[in-house]
């Protein structure tokens, strides 16, 4: 799991990736193909999947800290 800074658009109660960088290169987001959200302990954890033009990602949003992770690419 590698912590990663997303540009994200809070709409409502809404969460939407847009785009996130890696390693110094943008990733922009296409699609965001499922949302589903847990917790852990008392942290409630967001899980997206989502894809660019060419691959999918697995994003993971924690409400606590704000923080991001990429979890899978």
């Amino acid at each position: 799991m590698e912590k990663i800074k997303v540009l994200t658009q809070f709409d409502q109660s809404q969460i939407k990736p847009l785009a996130f960088r890696r390693n110094n290169r943008l990733y922009k987001l296409k699609k965001v193909n499922l949302i589903y959200h847990f917790k852990e302990g008392e942290k409630l954890i967001f899980r997206f999947f989502v894809s660019d033009e060419a691959n999918s990602y697995q994003l993971r949003f924690e409400t606590d800290t704000l923080e991001w992770f990429l979890e899978e690419n």
